[in-house]
């Protein structure tokens, strides 16, 4: 018992690791479309849910808050449940929409990720970066 519970906090602390960084280190980019934030959320939401490829089933969590004109989607490691990319968006008003996206940085999710989920915002196509 004793072995599986150290085992359970290696593999915890390693996808902890694995994940987007707090500290501000992961890749990111900001940028302004000219688009309202309901066709960027169903844009980033279309994009992460489509570039599933193989056995690679991750994880896509989505919300919205009309109230807040503000949406989230995130990607997760379908096993460990750590966030490895995130779409974050606000309008900025009627017409236009302030986007970050992030990625964690490790393995194959890299700047060809980053720059994958910005051109499916930005060209209102799936681009997709194989996720592994």
């Amino acid at each position: 018992m004793k072995s599986w519970m150290a085992f359970s906090a290696v593999l915890l602390l390693a996808g902890c690791s694995l994940g987007i960084r707090s500290d501000g280190s992961s890749p990111s980019v900001t940028y302004t479309v000219p688009h309202s934030y309901q066709v960027v959320y169903m844009r980033a939401q279309h994009q992460a849910n489509e570039c599933q490829y193989g056995n690679s089933k991750v994880k896509v969590q989505s919300r919205i808050d009309p109230a807040m004109s503000t949406g989230v989607v995130s990607v997760l490691d379908p096993i460990t449940g750590v966030e490895m990319a995130r779409t974050s968006l606000k309008a900025a008003d009627a017409r236009h929409t302030e986007v970050v996206q992030i990625v964690s940085g490790r393995g194959s999710w890299n700047q060809d990720v980053l720059n994958a989920m910005q051109q499916s915002i930005r060209m209102d196509a799936s681009v997709c970066h194989v996720y592994k």
